[in-house]
């Protein structure tokens, strides 16, 4: 069973996915103004990634982005016109997602008929694996912030570079990191204080996936830079395919079918890392093709650009930070909730998977708001940017108050999708009643820390996340777990109060404006 590809898969374990330095020069590359109606080419064709050809060398390319064919004064104008462009930017990530979401949900079918020692397995070893995909989160915002610049200011030729440096970037870092835990594994699983029952199967689940982290990588790097040019359909259908090919592999080498020996958890875990290696694929040969809005040129000898790449890092470090700092507070957060049980485990695991149905608009609403502003701001349109925020925010909750209500009245229907045991299906149930409060501030958090990182302003986010995380959740964790002895149920309390202070902060963070002002 896989996180997700994207990035928020980290969020779906609940982590949240910042000041730059001035620099006169690149303020020039990337503040010329986009022209209203962005030379006629329409909003389906940017999100749709069927951008039409433009000269790459030599001419000045036209701007392209996610409001072609609209206008920035007709979406200031008319809020039908923001309305459908936030929309077209977020329902492919909204479809995607949704699958995704069912296939984890019938993953976890799957393992938790395995027993609870294979639900908690699965469960503590991806804490450790969102630590490192958390690391290469940072090249994944610095790429998407630059391209949505350079793609809002019309130069497609800096926004091919950047593509074609993260992904060499990535790719090394990624090798080293997954090597290291490859042989690191048997102490990053007891490190989770996973009980003798739990420890062979996380032992073996977790070094089946290591291989697979350079793929992951490389999927979240490509996947950020499409998104960040505006075409979020493409990402969508590699991740439909990538999670239809592992829910197969899954019923296929869990169980033993077709002919394939039943594995197990293991079963899962390999599953995983083949379709990741089918996912990143297709995304490779849609960059290296030259069919794709960002395009890498095979045609030209590849040189380190230490200038762009210093670029990505000086937006991305701080939001590495934030996910490896959230990710390590969620490990040991997980520690406190690992230490009540197999079964209080295998419950907190089961409804966060469950869960995931509530955050799926916050995420794709994120990436609208991330990309818009982005655009916007490279187009020198910040009143669009803040705008395009706001708009964000209020589709998101809506929907998410929706999706909350259906865990307040229904979430003994949800447990009972995966398990049969009475004691979990009780516990899984009343932490999911206490989430379903917190979906409006958890909208908040996500979309305009999206917003704010489509800014640049990532360092605003590191801090936000960051203190919220280790003094909210992790903090009140402690507290209402081991001193008051309220059990998983204040451990759901601490998670749902990190929440409410991370959207809150966050929206006043953006309400501010200081993030106009970022450069990149």
């Amino acid at each position: 069973m896989a996180p997700p590809a994207v990035e928020p898969a980290a969020e779906s374990q609940h982590g949240g996915a910042t000041m730059q330095d001035k620099s006169d020069s690149d303020i020039a590359d990337i503040s010329c103004t986009m022209p209203a109606g962005c030379g006629g080419v329409s909003v389906d064709d940017v999100v749709t990634g069927r951008a039409p050809e433009r000269e790459r060398e030599g001419t000045a390319p036209q701007p392209i982005g996610a409001f072609a064919g609209v206008g920035f004064d007709e979406a200031m104008a008319h809020p039908g016109a923001m309305r459908k462009t936030i929309y077209l930017l977020a329902w492919p990530v909204i479809a995607e997602l949704v699958l995704q979401t069912v296939t984890q949900m019938a993953d976890m079918i799957m393992v938790g008929r395995l027993g609870a020692a294979c639900v908690a397995a699965v469960g503590l070893s991806n804490q450790p694996l969102n630590i490192a995909q958390g690391f290469f989160m940072g090249i994944s915002v610095g790429t998407t912030a630059l391209v949505a610049r350079f793609v809002g200011a019309g130069d497609r030729k800096r926004a091919d570079m950047v593509t074609a440096q993260s992904l060499v970037l990535g790719t090394i870092l990624a090798a080293i990191l997954g090597t290291i835990g490859f042989l690191a594994t048997p102490r990053l699983v007891r490190f989770m204080k996973a009980g003798a029952d739990v420890i062979p199967y996380g032992e073996s689940y977790m070094r089946t996936l290591m291989p697979g982290l350079f793929m992951l990588v490389i999927n979240m790097i490509a996947s950020a830079a499409l998104r960040g040019a505006g075409d979020t359909k493409y990402p969508m259908k590699v991740n439909i395919f990538l999670n239809l090919f592992n829910l197969l592999g899954n019923y296929a080498f869990i169980y033993g079918n077709f002919g394939f020996p039943a594995m197990g958890v293991t079963g899962a875990a390999l599953a995983t890392t083949i379709a990741r290696g089918v996912g990143t694929s297709m995304l490779l040969w849609h960059v290296f093709s030259g069919r794709g809005v960002v395009a890498v040129r095979t045609h030209q000898r590849f040189r380190f650009d230490w200038d762009m790449i210093g670029r990505v890092v000086r937006i991305g470090l701080p939001a590495s930070l934030e996910r490896v700092s959230l990710s390590l507070g969620l490990a040991f957060y997980v520690r406190i909730v690992s230490a009540l049980g197999t079964s209080a485990y295998a419950a907190h695991a089961i409804a966060i998977n469950a869960e995931g149905i509530s955050y799926m608009p916050g995420f794709a609403f994120a990436v609208s708001a991330t990309t818009i502003v982005g655009q916007a701001l490279g187009a020198g349109r910040p009143d669009v940017a803040e705008r395009a925020g706001w708009q964000s925010w209020k589709m998101s909750a809506t929907v998410m108050g929706l999706m909350g209500a259906v865990l307040f009245f229904f979430p003994g229907i949800l447990m009972r999708l995966y398990v049969d045991d009475p004691e979990i299906i009780g516990l899984g149930a009343g932490v999911l009643r206490i989430m379903a409060c917190a979906q409006i501030p958890m909208s908040a958090a996500y979309v305009f820390m999206g917003a704010l990182r489509g800014a640049g302003d990532t360092k605003a986010v590191l801090y936000v996340a960051m203190t919220s995380v280790w003094l909210v959740r992790f903090s009140l964790a402690a507290l209402f777990v081991n001193v008051f002895g309220w059990g998983l149920v204040g451990a759901w309390y601490a998670m749902a109060l990190d929440w409410v202070v991370r959207g809150s902060v966050s929206m006043a963070r953006f309400a501010g404006g200081k993030w106009k002002e970022m450069t990149v």
